[in-house]
């Protein structure tokens, strides 16, 4: 071992931890205030503020919501306010707080609504008396959750944000079982999985403010395509073609009757990329609403064009690198299967679809993925985090800590003597070890190795510890009990839990202090 090395990553450690200062969710927390007419809103992590939080922003704009407070996250605040400002969307209640930063946290623990479209962070403990609503950001065609192969426990975040959700929304059947199986929340979830219309996909209900974007980018004349790719990342596939190169023959090619517009991931270009035939997406309008205003989609996997199949205009779908592409990640069949627009695998045949003005007609496609987007779905989300939170009777979910080596077979061994019982593997990263390869037939979660307790409290656990082992203190066993009970709370949400059982009781603080002793005939 080398010792610098390990004395590097002590300090990395520490400086990570210092940056973060994860105790201030814990110390605003435990003041138990709820701000009770605030909205807090969070779009792909503060990196944009675009999809369904933003139609729900502009939902809350209205006089009818004049009482509500409106706080934003964004990484640059002031980019942010400057965008909303030339729009028109902005007004004095609204406030935009900086990720990352003691504002941030203090106004995601005391906010009563909150809306995100992925994931809050690790840190994150959702009080009593929030109400969190949690979109997603997509119909998937790629496999998520437990099914992605390699990492499975890439889903945990997710599945701990769903657990603490009173609102689940999915915009289709497929959406649903993804949220229940993938991310395995069936039967244990406390809140309301329910299936409704995507708030951004509101826009493409709105054919006059259409025409208005039409006008205002002078797409009247001429047959726009908007190309929106799939970032990725080291995929294989994205070495043998230059997407940008292409997407400017493309314009070249398709002549002055064509307007291309483009929209890539940020690592796809610099910011010295210069487009010749081409166009970038106008910085000054949000993407769906240009987007309801185009005439053709180019796209590859993206869960845009779920979306976009509410406008009955055409879609192409590029995947010149569809086996590669999906050789390390699995696709959902009813979704494949089921695709009624036209598919490119060569650059030849994308230019010959744009081309094609055949109109195809896809009302099953529609019918099976979008039929409950409507004009007014951003108002129906706003008024079911408003209503009455629904009241559900669930049973208790036993947790089994695994942090023991295990084979494949026993694990499953397990799973058979637990049948017919609610229950959920615990697998404690950093002590469990294994070679398990069936995931997609385990129900499971993790629990984090590390505490996030504050320095203080750490401090505290350790003297009420002492006094326990050493007096049999019962008040020092509840105080500890009850920092476990907020761990428990980080790290589920609002499951429900009923035993806990361990070989090993030198846990982590989430469930030290409440664990049973291991059944013996399992």
């Amino acid at each position: 071992m080398n010792p610098f090395k390990s004395i590097k990553a002590r300090i990395d450690s520490a400086r990570n931890t210092k940056k973060s200062r994860y105790w201030e969710y814990t110390e605003f927390f435990n003041d138990g205030v709820v701000w009770e007419d605030t909205f807090f809103l969070e779009s792909f992590g503060g990196n944009n503020f675009q999809g369904n939080p933003y139609y729900i922003y502009k939902e809350l704009l209205k006089e009818k919501y004049a009482r509500f407070q409106i706080v934003i996250a964004h990484k640059n605040p002031e980019a942010l306010r400057k965008e909303l400002t030339t729009r028109g969307l902005i007004d004095e209640r609204v406030k935009i707080v900086q990720t990352g930063t003691r504002e941030y946290r203090e106004a995601v623990t005391h906010a009563k609504y909150l809306v995100n479209n992925i994931s809050f962070p690790m840190d994150f403990i959702k009080k009593e008396g929030q109400v969190y609503l949690n979109t997603w950001h997509g119909t998937p065609l790629k496999t998520l959750g437990r099914s992605v192969a390699g990492d499975p426990f890439a889903c945990i975040n997710g599945q701990r944000n769903y657990l603490m959700s009173n609102y689940l929304l999915a915009p289709n059947d497929l959406t649903k079982r993804v949220y229940e199986d993938e991310y395995m929340v069936q039967g244990i979830m406390q809140g309301e999985l329910f299936l409704g219309g995507y708030p951004r996909n509101s826009v493409f209900f709105e054919e006059e403010y259409g025409k208005e974007v039409k006008k205002k980018y002078s797409l009247d004349n001429v047959k726009s395509v908007f190309y929106m790719p799939t970032w990725r990342g080291t995929a294989c596939g994205i070495e043998k073609v230059d997407q940008i190169s292409e997407i400017e023959r493309l314009a070249k090619e398709l002549g002055e009757g064509y307007r291309v517009y483009v929209k890539f991931h940020p690592a796809m270009q610099n910011a010295n990329t210069a487009f010749q035939y081409c166009l970038p997406m106008p910085a000054d309008i949000e993407v769906y609403e240009f987007l309801n205003a185009v005439d053709v989609l180019i796209t590859d996997y993206s869960s845009v064009f779920f979306d976009f199949a509410n406008t009955g205009k055409k879609i192409v779908l590029y995947q010149y690198d569809k086996d590669e592409y999906f050789k390390d990640r699995g696709v959902y069949k009813e979704a494949e299967e089921n695709l009624p627009f036209d598919i490119a695998y060569t650059y030849e045949e994308l230019l010959r679809f744009v081309k094609d003005d055949t109109k195809k007609e896809y009302p099953e496609f529609v019918e099976r993925f979008c039929k409950y987007d409507n004009a007014a779905a951003a108002k129906q989300a706003v008024e079911k985090m408003l209503g009455e939170k629904p009241q559900k009777e669930i049973e208790p979910t036993d947790l089994y800590i695994i942090d023991f080596p295990v084979t494949e077979e026993e694990l499953f061994t397990m799973r058979e003597k637990l049948e017919g019982q609610k229950y959920r593997f615990v697998f404690v990263l950093g002590k469990y070890s294994g070679n398990v390869q069936r995931w997609t037939e385990i129900e499971y979660t993790s629990l984090n190795v590390y505490n996030r307790l504050s320095p203080k409290e750490r401090r505290k656990e350790r003297r009420l510890r002492a006094l326990y082992k050493c007096f049999g203190n019962k008040n020092a066993l509840a105080r500890l009990r009850a920092f476990g009970a907020r761990e428990r709370r980080r790290i589920w949400g609002d499951l429900r839990i009923g035993h806990i059982y361990a070989k090993d009781k030198k846990l982590p603080t989430a469930v030290r202090y409440d664990v049973e002793n291991w059944p013996t005939d399992l």
